[in-house]
């Protein structure tokens, strides 16, 4: 009985763009919107996605789609190599920590996707492989610590809205990457070892089980 919202939204935005009334940051809106479709329809019993879980699986289409629809210069011939790094960059985080919310929370699920989408999308912006790097690292950077508390044992809340937030910081972390030469102070490498740490110092409460944070808050009337 959770509602869903992205098609709603999608229509919204569509009518916006073409009343030339779109506020700038609307391209957030889009952002959450391809993912929270992806996430709804997983919710719904659909064509599954899992990139790299089911309950983050929102974030690297999504970043993916913004490329294609809304970058200049988007190439879907490249659409290839943006998979291939998403996929290197989750096979470094599960070979060394975890992709799993039981195990690591939501900074192992939304966090890795987040990493993921940011380093696919810098590279296929013409990042180098430092930029890469980089891109995956202040992402993932900045979902360290995240739980995993679904409310009422549900996953769509908040974790659909979380992939779209998720696709945000993606993008984010990527354009900060390209900014820069690709020499930072925190390597990937050291980033996933802190959220391996994080997640293993993490009560239990807040990791899947539906006992602690957003999952145990909700309205009692």
């Amino acid at each position: 009985r959770v509602r869903r919202r992205a098609a709603k939204i999608h229509r919204q935005l569509v009518a916006e763009r073409q009343s030339n009334r779109a506020q700038p940051h609307a391209i957030s809106d889009w952002l959450s919107v391809y993912a929270m479709a992806v996430n709804e329809e997983n919710a719904a019993g659909g064509r599954m996605v899992t990139s790299p879980t089911n309950g983050a699986a929102g974030v690297v289409p999504a970043v993916l789609r913004y490329y294609l629809d809304h970058c200049v210069g988007a190439e879907p011939d490249r659409v290839a190599d943006f998979l291939l790094t998403a996929a290197a960059i989750g096979g470094l985080i599960k070979h060394n920590a975890s992709i799993s919310g039981a195990e690591a929370g939501c900074q192992g699920e939304v966090g890795s996707a987040a990493a993921m989408a940011a380093a696919g999308f810098c590279a296929v912006l013409g990042g180098s492989p430092e930029q890469v790097e980089n891109a995956a690292e202040i992402a993932l950077e900045h979902h360290l610590g995240m739980t995993c508390d679904p409310a009422a044992g549900l996953v769509q809340v908040p974790c659909i809205e979380r992939n779209g937030i998720g696709a945000i910081k993606a993008v984010a972390a990527a354009s900060l990457a390209l900014r820069g030469d690709g020499s930072h102070f925190m390597p990937l490498d050291n980033c996933i070892e802190a959220m391996r740490q994080t997640g293993e110092a993490m009560n239990e409460r807040f990791k899947e089980t539906s006992l602690g944070g957003v999952a145990v808050n909700l309205p009692e009337c």
